[in-house]
């Protein structure tokens, strides 16, 4: 149906989006928790799933999944709604291209637009990503076909030890050496040039376009939910000897281009694959090559991805975090594995990520060690990865001459500096770690501990002032202190007896969330005190201040004195601070209680009785199952019998 305006269309159909019938449809079928798991790793908690919010930097699981209301609500950033509004948040895209993304997923037949051509509404947004996708699969298939005839390639994979099924299993195809054939078939397809020039499959130049990758062996690369968003295309050697021989260089490698559904340093290869293998294993292996990580599926090794022809760097964390919990990275034996190793210690470091590190022997690739070796051996490697501070240890032994006390001294600057950046957050018996670290050094540098204790608190303490300056120059901007709600009572008071009683930290990190607190001010000096602890560190007010902002820090000050330190009547004694503690979480727990009903309510309003009898029911279940545990405090909206 070549000029419908299919966004118009379908912007029509959603004046009322409850009633619409493919809305309703798309709403009715999606489970939403089984769509959040797509994306994201979900843990269930009860009756209720968690996972790592995608929508800010989240250290803690703070995205509730709700199935019986189908919906999702993250608590800290306030990201929230339907199965339909999370695709759209997550795929950074409009409505109408969500309804597109969930209805195909689905089966879901919409208006039919000719593929590659614009709606007049899209036209000054460019081609829909659901355009890109169509066509990125089409291009896919025709690399595929083009495999099979290409003896040059099949001979290079079978050499590289990769058999057919796993050459099949990861689709790989090859680009003809003639640049103009795949857009003839693609015209023929009903694909336009422009697609493929936006997908990144043809370049231009000179007024013409041609197949950026031609003469190429294909390794398609899709996103967590196996969709083809670019292509990585390799030099077969024949070529590139030939080539040489003509004074012509060309890179081995050529990835697709940047483009709205391809980023090159956030994309994992093999991702699809290996998300359910890394979520039983509760652990992710990283690895370099393309065939390093098809050889490692091959042998059965299945939690297996790869970077895309960079080195990894902060923004692959998301996607690792999403699919594990842990992450072994797996680097070359020799010089050049050692020292990318090292700086990826720098960026994990700086997160809350498990990380293990394994150097394969002999400066052998993981393709070559699992032909040579097989799968056990190299099973066996993982098994003997190495947390970061053993890895260090054993990097500055061979790095340096520590019989020179000069060198021995750079090393300990070079080790010190880099585990400063350890996080502040989520790492459980850092502090254990470290000691028996520095111990080792101390018998080894044959420096004293107390020494080397003194230098890593000098180092963190840099690290952490470095830390602070540069998080609260973008969230103190927002922060008018002047301007700040007034303080909740229950909040102040929480705040207050935590900087008066350090040693009761460990006993609430657990049960209230920084992120709980609505007084801007106060979140702040929480998130700071727990930093404090999490880090090893006393987090008494000298320790936590050093977090702070001047301004936080005068606010904390007013804190600390709000306590009323006045005589008390005769005959009464104060309560002591943890019989205090008790009834201010109490007192949490109570104000959590009643926003869960809140919530509820405002869900039993939104559900039809006659419509859905069944979720109506189960609301109203929920709601008197959480009263019987205990009525919230007096001024809830909750007053009303149900």
């Amino acid at each position: 149906m070549q000029g419908i305006d299919f966004d118009r269309c379908l912007r029509g159909f959603l004046v009322s989006a409850s009633s619409d019938p493919i809305i309703r449809q798309i709403k009715d079928t999606v489970d939403i928790v089984s769509l959040v798991g797509q994306y994201l790793q979900v843990h269930r908690i009860g009756n209720r799933f968690k996972a790592l919010c995608p929508f800010h930097d989240d250290r803690n699981p703070s995205l509730d999944i709700n199935p019986q209301r189908q919906s999702f609500k993250c608590w800290a950033c306030g990201a929230g709604g339907d199965c339909i509004e999370f695709v759209r948040l997550y795929e950074r895209v409009d409505f109408p291209e969500a309804i597109r993304i969930l209805a195909d997923r689905l089966g879901i037949r919409l208006p039919e637009r000719k593929p590659g051509v614009k709606s007049a509404s899209a036209a000054a947004e460019g081609l829909s990503k659901s355009d890109l996708y169509r066509a990125l699969e089409w291009v896919a298939g025709f690399y595929r076909s083009a495999l099979d005839q290409e003896t040059g390639a099949l001979e290079y994979l079978a050499e590289r030890g990769l058999s057919p099924s796993v050459v099949e299993q990861f689709a790989l195809g090859y680009s003809p050496a003639d640049s103009g054939r795949i857009k003839t078939a693609a015209l023929r397809a009903g694909f336009s040039a422009e697609v493929l020039v936006e997908s990144g499959v043809l370049a231009e130049a000179e007024g013409r376009t041609y197949d950026r990758f031609h003469d190429r062996l294909m390794f398609p690369i899709h996103d967590s939910l196996g969709r083809t968003v670019g292509f990585g295309g390799r030099v077969l050697p024949a070529r590139d000897r030939a080539l040489a021989e003509q004074g012509r260089r060309v890179g081995k490698y050529v990835n697709s281009p940047e483009t709205s559904i391809f980023h090159k340093r956030k994309l994992l290869y093999a991702a699809d694959l290996a998300r359910n293998a890394a979520r039983t294993a509760r652990e992710v292996v990283v690895m370099e090559g393309y065939t390093d990580v098809m050889a490692a599926h091959q042998a059965g090794i299945a939690n297996v991805v790869g970077t895309l022809g960079t080195a990894l760097g902060d923004e692959h964390l998301p996607a690792l975090r999403q699919m594990a919990d842990r992450v072994v990275l797996v680097f070359d034996g020799d010089e050049a594995g050692q020292k990318a190793a090292e700086r990826c210690l720098e960026i994990f470091l700086g997160h809350p990520v498990d990380l293990a590190l394994v150097s394969l022997p002999g400066g052998a690739d993981p393709c070559d060690f699992l032909l040579e070796h097989g799968a056990d051996a190299f099973r066996a490697e993982l098994a003997g990865a190495k947390d970061p501070l053993s890895f260090a240890i054993d990097r500055i032994e061979s790095r340096y001459d520590l019989r020179n006390s000069e060198q021995a001294r750079q090393a300990v600057q070079w080790i010190l500096s880099i585990f400063a950046k350890a996080p502040r957050t989520g790492r459980d018996g850092i502090g254990v770690k470290m000691a028996m670290a520095l111990d080792r050094l101390s018998f080894r540098l044959r420096i004293p501990v107390a020494e080397l204790q003194r230098e890593w608190n000098r180092h963190r303490k840099e690290a952490t002032r470095r830390e602070t300056r540069r998080d609260q120059t973008i969230d103190v901007t927002h922060v008018k202190f002047e301007g700040d709600p007034d303080p909740d009572p229950l909040e102040r008071e929480f705040v207050e007896l935590l900087l008066n009683n350090p040693e009761l930290v460990a006993q609430v990190i657990s049960r209230v969330l920084a992120a709980e607190l609505r007084h801007p001010t106060l979140r702040m000096i929480t998130q700071a005190i727990y930093d404090t602890h999490r880090s090893g560190e006393f987090p008494d007010f000298g320790n936590v201040v050093e977090r702070l902002e001047p301004e936080v820090r005068a606010f904390a000050e007013r804190v600390m004195d709000w306590i009323d330190t006045g005589p008390m009547p005769e005959g009464v004694v104060p309560a002591g601070g943890e019989e205090r503690l008790k009834g201010i979480l109490a007192q949490f727990d109570r104000r959590s209680l009643q926003m869960r009903l809140d919530d509820l309510r405002r869900a039993l309003a939104e559900t039809d009785a006659a419509e859905d009898p069944e979720t109506h029911d189960s609301i109203r279940q929920e709601i008197r199952r959480l009263l019987a545990r205990g009525m919230p405090p007096l001024g809830s909206t909750f007053s009303k019998p149900l």
